[in-house]
């Protein structure tokens, strides 16, 4: 845990310790950045190969395909997060960090992956049956389209930011059992800081789109401040932890 965790109070703080910490230290963060957008379109790639036809087979086929590579995407996921959360605790992080999910705690990963992907497969299947087996191409059934995506999509994101901790849980807790990884997560994770998290990730979409508008260029620099502000969040999320953990051994 970073020395400067006691002191972050707001998003703002967050942000401002991200830019600090950035400062001077850009290359290594905007090419794991790259990393991290090449590696999120080979897996999108795949998932577009998927749609092959509106058949049973096909549905079945887009389905297992659906499981697996999101599943994997976790460890990637969670190399992102150790070298994020790395980057904030040592003077010096390594790039080698973003393989950490394929080298230990593959078995807790996978299976968070695992769990996030049914909750979003099962929450998503209305509109998956509906675009498979059904015609979209009246503007009702396109609207209706529409509204299963979003609806299923908003939900998936809501869960996922509840559980945002959960890799940096496992980054600071290696080799732990899964139960113990999520009792943790909903315990730094209660309903103030799940809006505060929200907040956060709210704040950083005018920077998007601008770098958007960059042509993407611009994302280089906003992906590893939004990841390195994740990251201090985490680490304040921890902070206030134990800060209540002490609170109530004292008052026991």
């Amino acid at each position: 845990m970073s020395d400067n965790a006691c002191k972050i109070r707001t998003n703002r703080e967050i942000r401002s310790y991200a830019r600090e910490r950035l400062l001077g230290n850009m290359l290594i963060p905007c090419l794991v950045t790259f990393f991290f957008f090449s590696a999120k379109n080979v897996f999108e790639m795949f998932m577009q190969l998927g749609v092959l036809g509106s058949d049973m087979f096909a549905f079945i086929f887009y389905i297992a395909l659906f499981i697996t590579v999101n599943s994997i995407w976790g460890l990637i996921r969670f190399g992102i997060s150790r070298y994020f959360l790395s980057f904030i605790t040592t003077k010096k992080a390594s790039p080698a960090n973003i393989f950490a999910g394929f080298k230990g705690s593959t078995e807790t990963i996978i299976s968070i992956s695992l769990i996030l992907t049914i909750i979003s497969l099962i929450l998503q299947l209305p509109y998956l049956i509906y675009t498979f087996f059904y015609s979209v191409n009246t503007l009702p059934s396109f609207l209706l389209s529409l509204v299963l995506f979003f609806a299923a999509n908003l939900i998936v994101y809501l869960i996922e930011a509840y559980l945002a901790p959960i890799y940096f849980v496992i980054c600071d807790n290696p080799g732990s059992r899964l139960p113990w990884i999520i009792v943790i997560t909903f315990s730094l994770m209660n309903t103030k800081n799940f809006f505060k998290y929200i907040g956060l990730q709210i704040s950083f979409i005018p920077l998007y789109l601008l770098g958007l508008l960059s042509f993407g260029i611009g994302l280089l620099w906003v992906v590893p401040y939004a990841y390195t502000s994740y990251a201090y969040f985490y680490e304040s999320l921890c902070e206030e932890y134990l800060s209540r953990q002490k609170k109530a051994a004292v008052n026991e």
